[in-house]
């Protein structure tokens, strides 16, 4: 016979499982930067999907349990877009700008903003 501890130990297994569910898809949009081809796009959303489940870690897990189910489905989401716009791709909502500069180049500091006197 199934005792009422045994029947609350498996629904408290079980909501905890649902809590830390592993992101398996983007829930935002990325466009193909300018002069991508399909082909091209869809090599850096395979790539990027992969990344952005690598950056999952045990305290991702834990920071769910605590903050909320949608934590990690948020931050694959932002892993996911960071990778995409550096690889040149356009985000909605994000002006597009100037690509990436690529990985390594030195970073050029832009002029010193102007003094007032006194």
């Amino acid at each position: 016979m199934v005792t009422a501890s045994r029947v609350l130990l498996l629904v408290t297994v079980s909501l905890l499982g649902a809590c830390t569910t592993v992101p398996v898809a983007p829930s935002v949009m990325a466009l193909p930067g300018p002069g991508k081809s399909l082909e091209q796009f869809h090599a850096d959303d395979t790539g990027c999907r992969q990344w952005a489940a690598q950056q999952d870690q045990a305290t991702t897990a834990t920071a769910a349990q605590t903050y909320g189910t949608g934590l990690r489905q948020r931050w694959y989401d932002i892993a996911y877009l960071q990778c995409m716009y550096a690889k040149g791709n356009q985000i909605p909502g994000v002006a597009p700008g100037a690509p990436p500069p690529p990985s390594g180049a030195p970073v050029t500091p832009g002029p010193p903003p102007p003094t007032q006197a006194p």
